[in-house]
């Protein structure tokens, strides 16, 4: 697991794949415009599993949920620290 001032190999992946695409979009957006959508998902399964009265199941979503909302704090900071450096 990288540490929290690594951005880590999938953000690595994320600058190196644009920079073969040529992509004008900043691969730092794109990553966290991705884990937006997951976090919308996750949340709109945990209403259903929650509804549907599978605790379980709500609680590992639950889990995932705050997974991906650490990784969206992280790349918002990362985001932010790019654009003050350019």
């Amino acid at each position: 697991m990288a540490s929290r001032g690594d951005p880590g190999p999938g953000l690595d992946f994320f600058w190196e794949q644009a920079d073969v695409d040529g992509s004008r979009e900043h691969p730092l957006e794109r990553e966290l415009c991705d884990r937006l959508d997951a976090l919308a998902r996750y949340g709109r399964l945990i209403d259903e599993a929650e509804s549907g009265g599978r605790e379980e199941a709500a609680e590992v979503l639950l889990r995932h949920h705050a997974r991906q909302a650490a990784e969206v704090a992280r790349l918002r900071e990362a985001l932010a620290r790019s654009q003050r450096a350019a």
